[in-house]
């Protein structure tokens, strides 16, 4: 069987982009071929990438299945047709990311691939949508016979008729409104009766009839007038009056006179016209711009260049399966009842973000989108022909652009044309691509391999390690939070743990360092802005387990599991000296933000606060080993203490915080400590004449206390410490 032309002109096409791009790895035949896990591909690509310079060589393939590469001519084992001959290019681009490929001139060209900047400008737009006007179902009273009989009369006999409240409607007759009427009667003539000689029993008794009656007359619909009235009578009536509950327009008249009717049976429907709905049709492509409370601006044919305004107070959470829109519903006041219910009219909204709310903007054609993942090409801003594959989150479209969210900066070139041929000959290279799955993690065989890898191997700094290592606390509360169901609170997890992932610095990274973090810090930043957006259960649930995942499977690459034991204090100690601890750190930051401002007297207020938190410290409850170093170190931080106490000027004050913080940092990462935030180890290289000096703080913005205003931000982060 031969496929079409047109099939076969494109797969020689992609076979051509693919070979000619240059290849990283050789694709065998087989289905086995597409069973190469992610670590595989990798490991291959990061050694071709390791060569600068191979030699280039002829393979023959096959147009119809590019996996067959063979080393000299012939016919295609599967498809029998002649082989093509191509050559792989000897001179690769360093591979930057698991995405990357990279093309020749005459392939580019033979891909027609355009590329256009992602810029950042304010969004308008506009939305027409179609409806009608219906009846406010909140104003539309129904009028129903409360008990069986007959229409003797009916006041109102046609429909479209306007009628006041309280107005007469119609007269029914009814056996069992006589009875109930009799009832009451009899017993308030019976009361009358009474004398001051008669029992109490039977006052009771005469009382609780005349109550029964009442309430049965009130279930009947009467009034408490028309109670009243008929316990003023001596015979009673044989017909019951209906009036109107509300003002408004007769839409539906349901009997006629002379008609019998059941108890409950409808007999008028009142619309109150006032105020009406307005319900529109709106494109699935158009709700992400559409809220509750958004003005409309909507006319109607009956009034030519008049234009009417409500706000959108709902909108369907079900779309209509045929039109494949969704009902979206106004409440417009209509004093004057020159809005028609049926009337069709034409509805426009118009949405802008302001100068200060820009977003970042590309083409529409640039991302190829696949369930709820959208990949797009961005072309190397150095390397000309190398292009990277990106996972980023889009926001709403907004006519020929999408809105992006997260995975793109201003500036940067994605490819607007041609996208999906990339994607295409990155699927048959077994690399990342939009088919194949870009939230795939590797199985934990997979890294293996790589267990023997430290973090300095993959070139990962110490205070990366220990933020990705104690992000899982965050973790772990996003889980309690899931399990509790408790929305905003998950959002807000999910916020904050894509902002500490923003703030590791990843600048030092390269090799198979930079490759899983471009991969793996990409979906779960990714992972991080939509489950901050997600509000059903369900769906925060799918990104927990994809976060979770990327999360892991970014530890793994980084060894972050085998660096735990040094992250975590060595003494183990009960949970109240850990809190002490953290008092003392407090009074500690005073003090080291005192010095930051050269302010020498503040130095001195906060260096007695520490002094008291210091002596406050029980070590009650520690084992011996514990307990001799605390009793070591707080020695070393009381020596610190008097020296900065006795110190003539602030130069000399900042020796001996140097030994409180020494003292206080052997502390809090052999023993922990409980408090808010996080703790963080700050070195600055260039203390005391080059011979470096570290303290500690609850943030990662430097302030040197060593050399104050002199050199305010100089030091670098070098640590995340274990908090409780």
């Amino acid at each position: 069987m031969q496929l079409p032309f047109d099939i076969r002109k494109f797969l020689f096409g992609a076979a051509v982009i693919l070979f000619t791009g240059g290849m990283y790895a050789s694709i065998l035949l087989g289905a086995s071929d597409h069973e190469h896990n992610h670590d595989a591909q990798v490991e291959s690509a990061d050694q071709n990438a390791d060569t600068s310079q191979t030699e280039g060589k002829v393979v023959w393939t096959c147009s119809m299945h590019p996996q067959i590469q063979l080393p000299q001519p012939g016919k295609c084992p599967i498809c029998f047709m002649d082989l093509i001959k191509l050559e792989i290019d000897a001179n690769k681009a360093a591979l930057e990311s698991y995405r990357q490929i990279e093309l020749d001139s005459d392939a580019r060209k033979l891909a027609e691939l355009e590329v256009t900047p992602v810029s950042r400008k304010s969004v308008a737009t506009s939305r027409r949508m179609i409806g009608k006007i219906e009846y406010d179902e909140s104003r539309v009273e129904t009028i129903s016979a409360w008990t069986a009989g007959r229409i003797d009369k009916l006041y109102i006999a046609k429909t479209g008729s306007t009628v006041r409240k309280g107005q007469p409607m119609a007269v029914i007759y009814s056996p069992e409104l006589y009875s109930a009427q009799a009832e009451l009667i009899h017993a308030t003539a019976a009361q009358a009766k009474l004398s001051a000689r008669s029992s109490s029993i039977i006052r009771r008794s005469v009382a609780s009839n005349i109550a029964a009656a009442k309430e049965k007359l009130r279930l009947l619909g009467l009034s408490e007038g028309q109670i009243a009235a008929i316990a003023k009578k001596d015979t009673p009536s044989r017909n019951l009056t209906v009036f109107a509950p509300q003002a408004g327009i007769v839409i539906r008249k349901d009997v006629v006179e002379g008609a019998y009717v059941k108890a409950g049976e409808p007999l008028y429907s009142i619309a109150d016209l006032s105020d009406v709905w307005v319900v529109l049709e709106a494109y699935e492509t158009d709700l992400p711009w559409i809220k509750e409370g958004d003005a409309v601006e909507f006319t109607v044919e009956a009034f030519p260049g008049e234009s009417f305004n409500g706000r959108i107070v709902y909108i369907d959470p079900v779309v209509d399966k045929q039109t494949r829109t969704v009902a979206v519903r106004i409440e417009v006041p209509n004093p004057n009842e020159k809005l028609k219910p049926g009337m069709f009219v034409q509805a426009s909204q118009t949405k802008s973000t302001t100068q200060d709310q820009s977003s970042l903007i590309i083409p529409a054609s640039a991302p190829l989108i696949t369930g709820k993942r959208a990949i797009v090409y961005v072309q190397h801003p150095e390397k000309e022909g190398v292009y990277e594959g990106r996972e980023i989150v889009l926001g709403a479209k907004s006519g020929n652009t999408y809105i992006v969210k997260s995975g793109l900066n201003e500036g940067e070139l994605v490819v607007s044309k041609g996208a999906f041929k990339l994607d295409s000959a990155l699927q048959i290279m077994a690399k990342p691509s939009m088919m194949s799955g870009a939230a795939t993690v590797p199985s934990e065989s997979a890294h293996d391999s790589h267990k023997e890898h430290s973090s300095k191997h993959l070139g990962a700094p110490p205070i990366m390690i220990s933020k990705l290592y104690f992000m899982n606390k965050d973790f772990e509360a996003l889980h309690r939070a899931l399990q509790q169901q408790n929305t905003a609170e998950v959002q807000a997890l999910f916020t904050k743990i894509g902002k500490k992932l923003g703030s590791i610095e990843t600048w030092m990274l390269e090799g198979k360092a930079l490759l899983a973090w471009k991969e793996y810090g990409m979906l779960l930043s990714n992972d991080c802005v939509l489950g901050a957006e997600a509000e059903s259960y369900k769906r925060q649930h799918e990104l927990f387990a994809l976060a979770h995942a990327h999360y892991t499977a970014l530890k793994n690459a980084f060894g972050v599991q085998s660096m735990a034991k040094s992250l975590q204090p060595a003494l183990l100690v009960p949970e109240g000296f850990k809190i002490q601890l953290g008092l003392v750190l407090n009074a500690y930051i005073g003090v080291s933000e005192a010095l930051s401002q050269d302010n020498a007297e503040g130095a001195r207020l906060a260096v007695k606060k520490l002094t008291a938190a210091l002596h406050s410290v029980s070590h009650t409850g520690l084992d011996s080993t514990a307990s001799k170093f605390w009793i070591d170190k707080k020695r070393l931080m009381t020596a610190g203490i008097t020296e900065m106490r006795n110190a003539p000027d602030i130069e000399e004050m900042r020796k001996g915080f140097l030994t409180i913080s020494n003292g206080l940092l052997d502390v809090t990462k052999r023993m922990g400590i409980s408090l808010d935030g996080e703790v963080y180890e700050i070195h600055c290289p260039m203390a005391f004449g080059d011979k470096g000096a570290s303290w500690l703080q609850q943030d990662e913005s430097i302030r040197n206390p060593y050399f104050g205003s002199k050199m305010f931000n100089c030091g670098e982060v070098k640590k995340q410490l274990a908090v409780e």
